[in-house]
């Protein structure tokens, strides 16, 4: 973020041509969106506050997408914020299922609403790239979470709701609908921004990673 910065400093309109500064403008504000993105992502998610987590990670991703597609260096680690992305999916599905798994009509529901709101329509996220092996077994293994209860006993409300849910999760396309407004983030200073970053880089490097 600082070389950008610095770059964007040393650089006059009178010595380049004026679409190309505009484009690094551009560039360095579509940076700083998807840093505040990731951070955020990447903050809720230590705080296991996975939905939130999920929202401004699946804006990061996207975001970051777009500054790599001009080049190599021009985004974050593109596999980092794929993992965390992929992580929240898997605890968001394995809460819902605890929640199906108790019976409860108020917990039930609830879980089924994250189901349908947090994780079917966002599940083609992790199918459009047939490459990305992770994605694609956690997709299977989310679906397979469910699927295992067909052979269970359970009263006939629950049966009726897991049949009702169930095409819909294995049904889902490939195709990407539009997603809901990003998260609001006020706005941070470059300082801000490096420290923080910093920060969660270095507490996630404490932290073991999965595999996954």
């Amino acid at each position: 973020m600082k070389v950008a910065q610095a770059k964007l400093e040393m650089i006059k309109p009178e010595e380049v041509n004026l679409e190309e500064y505009e484009d690094w403008h551009q560039d360095y504000r579509k940076f700083r969106e998807t840093t505040m993105y990731l951070i955020n992502g990447l903050e809720n998610f230590q705080k296991e506050s996975y939905i939130g987590s999920l929202l401004f990670l699946i804006c990061a991703y996207q975001s970051n997408k777009e500054l790599l597609s001009k080049g190599p260096y021009r985004g974050h680690d593109e596999e980092l914020i794929s993992h965390y992305r992929r992580e929240c999916l898997l605890k968001l599905n394995e809460q819902a299922a605890e929640m199906f798994e108790s019976g409860e009509d108020c917990e039930v529901n609830n879980g089924l609403i994250i189901m349908n709101e947090f994780i079917v329509p966002f599940l083609p996220l992790l199918l459009v790239d047939e490459m990305e092996e992770k994605d694609i077994l956690a997709v299977e293994d989310m679906r397979n979470r469910w699927c295992s209860y067909l052979g269970q006993e359970m009263e006939s409300s629950l049966q009726e709701k897991l049949t009702d849910f169930l095409p819909k999760l294995l049904d889902c396309s490939t195709e990407i609908k539009g997603f809901q407004e990003p998260p609001k983030i006020p706005p941070y200073s470059t300082h801000e921004l490096c420290e923080r970053f910093a920060q969660i880089m270095l507490s996630l490097s404490r932290t073991p990673a999965d595999g996954r």
